[in-house]
């Protein structure tokens, strides 16, 4: 996909990552330096490390600065990844990449600092709790003990040392890439990072790539909706990309349209895409359980008969749109750069192809079903 820009690779000594994406006559840019490490790399005794650091890392950055850049900057630690990230003036780029290095590196603070830190998490973590009670459940019936199926939503329980330790194990070169986007300078951003050359070099292992489920599960859960999850091989992804909208978008896909027009009305399908550990999830989500059965009817129908071509030239056209709408969402670019994500397809695959995928991903599902 062409954002308006040549990617400029650099890659430190140590192996930390710098891309950017300069775009000529941007006033901002998009900035983020990505950690690979969350809850797929805490041991027992480490639960919560990842989303603690975050949020004491983002604590650390200077009010003054964050005046200066503008206020949207922001941290997320997930299953695989922990990521800060900022839109911000371009000029102010380098200062945000220097302050953001310097908090990464800076010496934690006192275990007092950190256990109330813990506690600030509770409100923020007692919001996710639902969805990744839905979401855990389908994972371990696919995964079971596979680091890729620990739930996300859990509260720390580290003091200062548990801290230092899990930072120095996993703060390393190889682990870190920096993305950038917009109107930047990247000889200004390659020194802002440059003290990141002074961590190890070291690798840690990382866990295996689970297997794909090969047959389908299926959970129950005292609780209003109900929750497939589709795992997928990356080398499916794009054709997966593909089948998403055209089953699930809001407003051109088949499936919100069944659910709209059922027996009992259902107004909200939640779609989404997820990639870790090596494989996708594709999640979809209601909040009624009762009209279940009008989804699963829906993808089973198009398994047996497939996708016309008007629906597959609709789908084209809206991918088309997108990418250029993408092309000026500069947030949205830092995750591909990075490698978190695959970048989106630039070619359609074919409807023979849609469909198998579809059916293959429909045999590995696991359904969570609620009230």
């Amino acid at each position: 996909m062409h954002y308006g820009g040549a990617e400029l690779p650099l890659r430190l000594a140590n192996g930390v990552e710098l891309h950017t994406r300069p775009i000529a006559a941007r006033a901002t840019a998009a900035v983020a330096l990505w950690w690979h490490t969350g809850r797929l790399h805490e041991s027992p005794d480490e639960v919560g490390a990842a989303h603690l650091l975050e949020h004491l890392v983002c604590e650390a950055l200077p009010a003054a600065a964050l005046a200066r850049w503008g206020g949207a900057v922001n941290g997320q630690s997930g299953r695989e990844w922990t990521v800060w990230h900022a839109l911000l003036p371009a000029a102010a780029a380098p200062d945000f990449l220097r302050t953001l290095v310097w908090a990464l590196r800076a010496p934690l603070p006192p275990d007092a600092h950190v256990q109330r830190e813990s506690r600030v998490l509770a409100a923020e973590i007692g919001a996710a709790t639902a969805r990744d009670h839905w979401e855990h459940g389908a994972l371990r019936a696919c995964f079971g003990a596979h680091p890729l199926a620990r739930p996300l939503a859990v509260l720390p329980d580290l003091d200062l040392a548990g801290l230092t330790a899990f930072r120095a194990r996993l703060l390393t070169g190889p682990r870190l890439r920096v993305t950038a986007a917009g109107g930047l300078d990247p000889d200004a951003l390659a020194a802002a990072i440059r003290p990141l050359e002074e961590l190890p070099a070291s690798r840690a292992a990382e866990p295996a790539a689970p297997a794909l489920p090969i047959q389908p599960c299926y959970q129950r859960r005292s609780a209003a909706g109900a929750l497939w999850l589709l795992p997928f091989a990356l080398t499916e992804a794009a054709a997966v990309a593909e089948l998403a909208l055209l089953l699930a978008d809001p407003l051109v896909g088949e499936l919100p349209r069944q659910l709209r027009n059922a027996a009992e009305p259902l107004y909200g399908l939640h779609c989404e895409l997820e990639f870790c550990a090596g494989i996708g999830l594709w999640w979809l989500r209601i909040d009624a359980g009762r009209v279940a059965a009008v989804l699963e009817a829906g993808i089973e129908q198009r398994i047996a008969t497939g996708f016309t071509a008007a629906e597959l030239a609709r789908v084209r056209a809206l991918r088309h749109a997108r990418q250029i709408l993408e092309g000026e969402d500069l947030l949205g670019q830092l995750e591909v750069l990075a490698g978190a994500r695959p970048a989106p397809p630039t070619r359609s695959a074919s409807a023979a192809t849609l469909a198998r995928v579809l059916a293959t991903c429909w045999q590995r599902r696991c359904r969570v079903l609620g009230d």
